[in-house]
């Protein structure tokens, strides 16, 4: 069918209307006429993708890396979109989920702040990835087609650093040492040898090594160092952790002396700094899911016995009777959730900092603080997913 796409939607669709139907349409942009191909039905939508543009937006460019783009494997599912187009286009998803899921007032009430999604260094955004997922082939390595279980085969990962290249990922070398169908992560760690993780750490085929890594992250003249298990998560742009540490320590602004809760916390990205910033007179409790997670936490936090992280499933129950000064919370896609947000918004804390990787997530658990009580005093967005429909988004409330 032909298709004008009217707007862009949550997860990067284009949308369309079709005979009362909404068309959800992969790789296209506002503005376009495209003739589509139907790859899902339902009920009251359909998915598409485009197989031929018939009018083109002035902001679409030719895709760099076909195995990427959107109806492919959509790792870079942008990447047909000019760079500041990109960013305006996520703006826009932010801006409407904060609208159709979080309310018209708290879309009024955020409107004087001005979120637009901005980059994070003044490169094009290919080249900036320090991790990625591979699976093996029976020779060489390949992503899953979107919607299927077919593999597609790569010969290049234009999204990472480009010292990764000498691991040799995309012709044999690696045949025979990693067993077809297995996930292989690649991993560019701050300091140290490159890594392969796939069952083992490996540094080169079949040349075994440390299964841990080490990672930083700068703000102004402080520098924190972490060790991380080697398949373990961190930010995957090469400037993530750093930027998402400053407006986390600026939301925050813990002062000494004063208690930290910190959900979700991972590797200690968050936990290390805000442990220092409340020193041996303060506290920090963290609490994360992962029991890797946690293990690496705490080897990271061993000088400062005033903050601790423990293994626990989150959730309103865990929430409930809590107590902190400050409270830091960076959830997965699925965010807090209403009842562990609303929860939260009565905890007592005169600061709560929401990192949330999905806007959808985003706009209900900052309204469900909201209508418990919270304010929302700052909100940025930041592109740290370039040349894709992902962003990050980091909200303080008083």
């Amino acid at each position: 069918m032909r298709l004008e796409i009217v707007d862009i939607g949550h997860g990067g669709v284009g949308i369309a209307r079709h005979d009362g139907r909404v068309v959800f349409v992969r790789g296209a942009i506002p503005g376009e006429v495209v003739d589509v191909e139907v790859v899902s039905r339902q009920s009251k939508f359909f998915h598409a993708n485009v197989v031929d543009v018939v009018e083109a937006s002035p902001h679409r460019v030719e895709h760099p890396w076909a195995a990427g783009a959107a109806g492919v494997t959509g790792a870079a599912d942008f990447g047909h979109v000019e760079l500041a187009w990109q960013r305006k286009l996520k703006t826009d998803v932010v801006a409407h989920n904060l609208r159709r899921i979080g309310g018209q007032d708290l879309a009024e009430a955020i409107k004087p702040l001005r979120v637009e999604v901005r980059g994070v260094d003044s490169a094009d955004g290919w080249g900036t990835r320090t991790r990625f997922d591979v699976v093996k082939m029976a020779t060489g390595v390949g992503m899953y087609m979107e919607r299927t279980n077919r593999l597609v085969p790569l010969d290049r990962m234009p999204l990472a650093l480009p010292e990764l290249e000498h691991l040799d990922l995309f012709g044999n070398a690696w045949d025979g040492v990693v067993a077809e169908g297995e996930r292989m992560h690649v991993v560019c760690p701050a300091s140290g040898p490159d890594v392969v993780v796939a069952g083992q750490t490996y540094t080169a085929p079949g040349r075994q090594a440390d299964p841990f890594i080490h990672e930083r992250a700068v703000t102004g003249a402080d520098v924190f160092e972490y060790r991380i298990s080697s398949g373990g998560f961190w930010q995957i742009h090469c400037q993530a952790p750093s930027v998402l540490l400053q407006a986390v320590l600026k939301g925050a602004a813990a002062q000494e002396g004063e208690s930290v809760l910190e959900l979700f916390s991972g590797a200690g990205l968050f936990t290390v700094p805000l442990a220092r910033a409340v020193g041996e007179r303060g506290s920090v409790f963290a609490i994360e899911g992962s029991e890797r997670a946690v293990r690496d936490a705490s080897v990271n936090l061993a000088s400062m016995p005033w903050a601790k992280a423990e293994v626990a499933r989150i959730d309103e129950g865990t929430v409930a009777g809590l107590r902190a000064d400050v409270v830091v919370a960076d959830p997965p896609r699925a965010g807090l959730g209403k009842k562990t947000a609303a929860q939260l918004a009565r905890c007592g804390a005169r600061r709560i900092v929401l990192v949330s990787c999905d806007p959808a997530a985003m706009a209900r658990d900052v309204a469900e603080l909201v209508a418990n009580g919270r304010k929302v005093e700052a909100m940025e967005a930041f592109d740290i997913f370039p040349h894709t429909h992902h962003m990050e988004v980091v909200t303080a409330l008083s």
